[in-house]
């Protein structure tokens, strides 16, 4: 959830970053399949991309970890 007047959550929980590390452990993996399968370039661009999701949402997760030890410290 949003308020209207910020774009920062407003749901303090550190299961939705969770959520995100798993996600990108999972997308890592298939980065690693792609990798070792490649053959052609459009294969490397392929887990460049995965990887590049890999990194999104870590990123994602640890602002949600940030935000959340955030909450916790101004209550």
């Amino acid at each position: 959830m949003t308020s209207r007047d910020t774009h920062e959550p407003t749901v303090h929980s550190r299961g939705i970053a969770t959520v995100f590390f798993c996600g990108a452990v999972i997308v890592l993996m298939f980065s690693v399949l792609t990798f070792g399968n490649a053959t052609d370039w459009y294969e490397y661009v392929s887990g460049v991309v995965f990887v590049g999701l890999a990194a999104t949402l870590t990123y994602r997760g640890v602002l949600a970890l940030r935000t959340a030890r955030d909450a916790d410290a101004s209550l």
